[in-house]
């Protein structure tokens, strides 16, 4: 990847993209595509994501993704309480679909490069220039460049070196822990209980090779911990060979805030943005969508317009997502009211819609919401 000689010239161009996890991939394709002279940089194209892997299936037609990055179909949610009471959701008219991150991530950056963006490894160092031109600078082959743009689509994770250089502090974080151990999985499934997964939930997924098994907290310190408690009641013995032989995984889930998405000219998207559901915690589609819309704000010369589309479309779902994971994540008695009422028909099929219709209009979600109306009011 890279402009070769072209190194030694100065760098210009209309839209500069800073990471090319699915989010900046998405941004640059969608500004590609509409005719922008688009670069996207990522700092390490070889690095794989520790990451659960889920999208639903909707998103690949909505999104126009490949199919053969389907890895794996699941057509079951399963739920289980601290006390062990479990609820299970099969999946009718659409499945989970699961996603080894890094062949997703470099099949996208390679979509970006087919819709006319040029993608460069390179690191991101710090911004020179905010004004009416954005002058990045960036180590490309060792050495440190600038790049003018326009616009800058800063899609650079949790730890975002963008927010840093404008002096914006990242979201607040959980931190989760988790490893691939040999075995199947027919469900993707979901574990309450203070014990292991304090204001969280641990995770069984199908994942490459095994079954992705993890857990999370804010307080990193205490996931080991937390994550022995979780493969005990899981059903793993002490010194397992499986578990004891596979590799912990770490690493940084933002939770989102809602205020974040542009300084002037700089536009703020997936992680580094915080745009993950709250309670499910699912990443991959919201950051696309905020990808794809803030190249649409850069397209039409409006940055300030990114907040109005993400706003339009997925406010009210996060923030309801937020009552309910800030009221049921506090109290196991609550989850596991929260469970029992999963066993009920009519909300099967409304939690479904919520997995599976992420397009869900406003009547659905009101319907979701009434649900739960005695808890929140």
């Amino acid at each position: 990847m890279g402009r070769g000689a072209e190194f030694m010239k100065p760098i210009r161009t209309k839209a500069l993209v800073i990471g090319g996890g699915p989010s900046g991939s998405t941004a640059a394709r969608h500004l590609a595509g509409s005719g922008i002279d688009t670069i996207l940089i990522e700092k390490n194209p070889s690095f794989v994501k520790p990451c659960g892997g889920v999208m639903p299936s909707s998103a690949f037609n909505e999104l126009d993704l490949p199919r053969h990055l389907i890895k794996r179909e699941v057509r079951k949610i399963r739920v289980v309480s601290p006390k062990g009471k479990e609820a299970e959701l099969e999946l009718e008219g659409g499945f989970m679909a699961m996603v080894e991150r890094g062949g997703f991530d470099s099949c996208l950056r390679e979509e970006a490069k087919k819709a006319g963006a040029e993608v460069i490894e390179a690191e991101f160092k710090g911004f020179a220039e905010t004004g009416d031109e954005v002058v990045s600078e960036v180590v490309i082959n060792g050495f440190l460049r600038t790049i003018t743009s326009d616009y800058v689509i800063a899609a650079d994770g949790a730890g975002s070196k963008s927010l840093a250089s404008l002096g914006l502090k990242p979201p607040a974080s959980i931190f989760t822990l988790s490893k691939i151990l040999p075995g199947e999985q027919d469900a993707c499934e979901f574990w309450f209980g203070q014990s292991h997964a304090p204001k969280f939930y641990s995770w069984v997924f199908p994942a490459a090779g095994g079954i992705s098994i993890g857990t999370g907290s804010v307080r990193p310190e205490n996931l080991r911990g937390l994550l022995e408690n979780f493969l005990s009641r899981r059903g793993y013995e002490p010194g397992h060979q499986g578990s004891v032989a596979a590799p912990l995984r770490g690493w940084r889930m933002p939770l989102w805030g809602g205020g974040l998405f542009n300084r002037g000219r700089i536009l703020f998207a997936g992680d580094a943005a915080g745009q993950v559901m709250p309670f499910t915690f699912e990443g991959i589609y919201y950051a696309m969508k905020a990808g794809s819309f803030a190249a649409e704000a850069v397209a039409s010369g409006r940055p300030d317009a990114y907040k109005k589309f993400w706003r339009k479309r997925f406010y009210a779902r996060f923030l309801f997502m937020k009552k309910l994971w800030s009221l049921f994540g506090n109290s196991e008695g609550l989850i596991e009211k929260f469970i029992s009422m999963h066993r009920n028909p009519s909300v099967k099929e409304a939690s479904m819609r919520l997995w599976l219709n992420k397009e869900m209009d406003g009547k659905a979600l009101l319907s979701y919401m009434n649900i739960f109306r005695e808890f929140l009011s």
